[in-house]
């Protein structure tokens, strides 16, 4: 399954608190959980967003990936998640 999560500051979050944040993330080693439950986990950022907007693309066969996500940022972040289906383009 494909998991499209959408993240937008809240209000309080400041620069400082969302790049600790990260770096909380990465100290943890939940990146390296992330990677072990999706067979792809992409993250994007939108370039000068007045809020600052994060997006996630898992492909994963566990539900619970995305609550790892929103878990460990739901306290500065507005997270969304939607179940996807990839389409092509054309025809």
């Amino acid at each position: 399954m494909w998991l499209w999560l959408s993240a937008i500051a809240k209000p309080h979050a400041s620069p400082q608190t969302i790049a600790a944040k990260r770096h909380q993330w990465l100290a943890q080693g939940k990146d390296r959980l992330l990677a072990q439950r999706c067979r792809s986990a992409q993250r994007y950022v939108i370039d000068g967003a007045t809020s600052p907007t994060v997006f996630w693309l898992l492909e994963t066969d566990d539900p619970d990936a995305a609550s790892l996500i929103s878990g460990h940022f739901g306290d500065l972040w507005e997270i969304t998640v939607a179940r996807v289906t990839p389409q092509a383009i054309g025809p």
